[in-house]
């Protein structure tokens, strides 16, 4: 029951704006520079352990004994953008499910060679998948969603 003093949520609506808290977002494309001065190393490190894989569950069991992790959690993104979209993002960080994931969903990853393929067709750095990858940069961190 409410309290006499309490106002109900719909009452603050005409000066809701005057109480939310917005984020200062960043301009695109101001960001590419940055995000790929940011991401390149990410994205070399993936091409590194790409071609040294010679399975899609090689390349994920490489990733999972990287270090540091923040590097692994970003070369988690970078593999589920190439090889498994399905495979939830929070499951690849746990570096202990390694054998899991691939036991999993490791039928659905794709292919080396097409991954290999595919990599290889992207300009270095890749200001696409940098740009994504940049959208994840604050995710955690206090006030952000």
């Amino acid at each position: 029951m409410k309290k006499q003093n309490e106002k109900s949520f719909r009452e603050f609506e005409k000066d809701g704006h005057l109480w939310i808290t917005l984020s200062t977002g960043e301009y695109y494309p101001d960001v590419l520079p940055l995000a790929c001065e940011l991401y390149k190393p990410v994205l070399v490190t993936f091409g590194q352990l790409l071609k040294s894989a010679h399975s899609s569950t090689d390349l994920f069991t490489a990733i999972a004994e990287t270090t540091p992790q923040w590097m692994r959690i970003q070369l988690c993104r970078v593999f589920r953008k190439y090889v498994s979209p399905d495979t939830p993002v929070e499951m690849l960080k746990k570096k202990s499910s390694a054998a899991d994931i691939c036991d999993r969903f490791g039928k659905r990853f794709r292919r080396i060679a097409e991954v290999q393929a595919k990599f290889q067709s992207r300009p270095m750095p890749d200001e696409a998948l940098c740009a994504v990858l940049w959208e994840y940069k604050d995710r955690g961190q206090k006030g952000t969603i």
